[in-house]
C-alpha cells in the first residue's frame, strides 16, 4: 500500500477498550497457549492499528505543522494517548499473571518479558493526567520550533534552511547566520524556559507518585534499560572523558592548520575544509537516483528495501517551511511500512541524514514480520547501532553524492562523529543533574549546562555570544525536551559502529552479513545481548575506546597513536 493511500482515522476509545477487555479475559480464561496466544495475536491487531493511527496523526503533523485539522488530531493523542497506556496495562499483567512464561519466552524471548515487567513499572491509573501534560508540553516545544522565520539574505528561513548559511565556506558568513539563527532561540528564551521548567516539574511528579525518588530511575526504565545501569553510565562517561577528549584536541588542531586560523570559534564547529561549502553535488532527484544505485549494490536486500520505500511514497524529505524540525524514522505496524522524516536544505547533512534515517528504516523493513510491538522496534540504544552503522557502511559509494569531494566527505563525517561523543556526555549529565534537582531555576539550569561544556568541550568558544556562554546551547536539542535520557545512546551505538567501520576494510562481507542479522533481531535482545551477537566490544568494558581511537587517530592524523 502507497503511503498517500492509507488514510486516517480517529479510533474509539470506547469500542476498542470494550474489544481489549473481553480478548483479555478470554486470554485469563485459556487452557493452554495456543489458545491463550491466539488472543495475543487478536489483541496485537488491535494494538498496531491505534499505533498506526497515533503514529500517521504525529507525522503529519511533523509535515505540516500548520494544519489545523491534523493539529487537533495531535491534541487528540496527547489527551488520549496516556487512556490507551491504561489497556496496555492491562494486557501486561494478563501476560506475566498467566501459567505460561516458558511459552511465551520460548516464541517472543526473554528480552520481551524484561520489557512487559518494565513497562508495569512506568505506568499506573494515577498518572495519566500528568501523561496529558507532558504529551502537551512536548507539542508545545515541536511547535516553538517549527514556527521559527528568520529572515536572512533578504527571505525568510526556518531552522532547517539555515543550515546551508552556517556551513558556508565563508566565515562571516557563518557567523552572521549562526548568530541569526540563535537569536531567534533568544528571542522567545522566557517559551523555552518555561516549557522546560513545566516538563521537569512534571516529571518529577510522575515519577513521585509511582514511588521513586526522583524521575532518573523512572527515565531508566521509560529507555528499556535492562541490563545496564546509571553507575554503568557514569563509568562510560569517565572514559570518555579521560581518553576521548584528546583525540578531539588532535583533530582540532589538524582543522585550524587547514582552515588557517588560530582559534575556533562555535561557528566553526562543522566546517573542515577551506572553499568547501559541504554540499552534495546532487540535486533533490540525483540524491535519490544516487541512493538508489547504492543500496542495490550495497545487498539485495537493501536494493529491495529502498525500492520500496521510493515507489510507495513512504519518505518526505524536503524542507518546507511549516515542516517541524530535523529528521527521524516512524513505523507504521499496520502496513508493516517505515516512514523516513527529513528536512533536506541542499548540505552535506542531507546524506548524512538520509543515510542515518534509512538504518532505522532498513531493520524495519528487516524485521517487519515480528507482529508484536514491543519487540518489532528496539530499544533505542540498539536502533543508534543499525542507523549510525549505516552510516559509515555506505562510505564506498559516496563518490555518488560528493563526486572528487568524497574523501572531505569521509573525513568530515569522522570529525563530526569525534566531535559528537564528548558532546552526548554533556546532554546525558545535564539530564542527570536537572531531574535529581528539579527545584533548579532556569538561571541556574544553563549555569550547570555551561559548566558541563567546559569539562567535555573546553575548547568551546562562543565569541562573545551572550545568549550562548550563559549555557543556551541546548534549547535546539528536541531530545532534551521530548525525549529525557536518550542521548547517551548515540555515544553507546556509535562506539559499536566504529567497530563495524574498523573491520570494514579487513573483511567487508562479513561485517554487512553481521549488521544484517542484528536487525532481523529487531527487540529480540537487549543492547547487551545485540553487542554480543554482533561480535562488538561492549563500550562498558574498561579499554574498549583504546583501539578504537588508535584506528581513528591513525586512519585520520596519519600518525601513529601515542597514550
Amino acid at each position: 500500500m502507497k503511503f498517500s493511500e492509507y488514510k486516517y482515522e480517529r479510533p474509539s476509545f470506547d469500542d476498542i477498550n470494550k474489544k481489549i477487555v473481553l480478548l483479555i479475559d478470554e486470554m485469563k480464561k485459556s487452557n493452554d497457549f495456543e489458545e491463550f496466544d491466539k488472543n495475543i495475536v487478536e489483541i496485537n491487531k488491535i494494538r498496531n492499528h491505534i499505533e498506526s493511527m497515533k503514529t500517521l496523526a504525529s507525522l503529519k503533523y511533523s509535515i505540516n505543522t500548520h494544519d489545523e485539522s491534523i493539529s487537533l488530531e495531535n491534541k487528540y493523542w496527547d489527551e488520549r494517548g496516556p487512556e490507551y497506556k491504561k489497556i496496555d496495562k492491562l494486557f501486561y499483567e494478563a501476560i506475566v499473571n498467566s501459567n505460561f512464561e516458558k511459552e511465551i519466552e520460548q516464541k517472543y524471548g526473554k528480552h520481551f518479558y524484561k520489557l512487559v515487567e518494565f513497562s508495569l513499572k512506568e505506568f499506573s491509573e494515577d498518572i495519566v493526567e500528568e501523561l496529558k501534560i507532558e504529551n502537551k508540553l512536548c507539542s508545545e516545544y515541536t511547535k516553538l520550533l517549527a514556527s521559527a522565520k528568520i529572515l536572512y539574505e533578504g527571505k525568510y528561513n526556518n531552522l532547517s534552511q539555515m543550515n546551508k548559511y552556517m556551513l558556508s565556506d565563508n566565515r562571516e558568513e557563518r557567523r552572521k547566520s549562526s548568530e541569526q539563527f540563535y537569536n531567534y532561540f533568544e528571542s522567545i528564551e522566557d517559551k523555552f524556559d518555561s516549557v522546560f521548567d513545566e516538563l521537569v516539574k512534571v516529571r518529577d511528579r510522575i515519577a513521585k507518585k509511582l514511588g521513586y525518588d526522583n524521575f532518573v530511575e523512572l527515565g531508566y526504565i521509560r529507555m528499556k534499560r535492562t541490563e545496564y545501569n546509571e553507575s554503568d553510565v557514569v563509568k562510560f562517561r569517565d572514559e570518555v572523558r579521560e581518553k576521548w577528549i584528546p583525540l578531539v584536541y588532535e583533530f582540532n588542531n589538524q582543522k585550524k592548520k587547514r582552515l588557517g586560523i588560530e582559534e575556533l570559534k562555535y561557528y566553526d564547529d562543522d566546517v573542515e575544509y577551506p572553499g568547501w561549502n559541504m554540499e552534495p553535488e546532487t540535486d533533490y532527484d540525483e540524491t535519490i537516483e544516487a541512493a538508489s544505485k547504492m543500496y542495490h549494490e550495497l545487498s539485495k536486500e537493501t536494493g529491495e528495501f529502498f525500492d520500496f520505500m521510493v515507489e510507495n511514497g513512504f519518505m518526505d524529505l524536503e524542507t518546507k517551511e511549516s515542516k517541524g524540525f530535523g529528521g527521524y524514522c516512524t513505523y507504521i505496524p499496520e502496513i508493516k511500512a517505515p516512514f523516513i522524516f527529513s528536512n533536506f536544505n541542499k548540505t552535506f547533512d542531507d546524506v548524512d541524514t538520509l543515510t542515518h534515517e534509512a538504518g532505522h528504516a532498513f531493520q524495519l523493513y528487516m524485521s517487519r514480520n515480528i507482529d508484536m510491538p514491543e519487540i518489532n522496534f528496539p530499544t533505542l540504544d540498539c536502533c543508534e547501532i543499525h542507523s549510525m552503522s549505516m552510516e559509515l557502511l555506505t562510505w564506498p559509494w559516496m563518490k555518488l553524492f560528493f563526486k572528487d569531494n568524497d574523501e572531505k566527505f569521509k573525513r568530515t563525517h569522522m570529525a563530526t562523529i569525534v566531535r559528537l561523543i564528548p558532546y552526548c556526555m554533556i546532554v546525558d549529565e545535564f539530564q542527570h543533574i536537572i531531574y535529581k534537582n528539579p527545584e533548579l531555576t532556569p538561571l541556574e539550569r544553563k549555569s550547570e549546562w555551561r559548566r558541563l561544556e567546559k569539562i567535555y568541550t573546553p575548547w568551546k568558544d562562543y565569541d562573545k555570544n551572550d545568549f550562548l556562554e550563559k549555557g543556551c546551547w541546548w534549547f535546539k536539542q528536541g531530545h532534551i525536551f521530548k525525549n529525557p535520557f536518550y542521548y547517551i545512546d548515540y555515544a553507546l551505538a556509535e562506539v559499536c559502529a566504529l567497530q563495524i567501520w574498523s573491520d570494514m576494510e579487513e573483511d567487508y562481507d562479513r561485517v554487512l552479513n553481521s549488521y544484517m542479522e542484528i536487525c532481523k533481531d529487531a527487540g529480540k535482545r537487549s543492547f547487551v545481548e545485540t553487542v554480543e551477537k554482533g561480535n562488538l566490544k561492549s563500550p562498558f568494558e574498561k579499554g574498549c575506546l583504546d583501539n578504537i581511537i588508535e584506528k581513528i587517530y591513525t586512519w585520520s592524523i596519519g600518525k601513529v597513536y601515542k597514550k
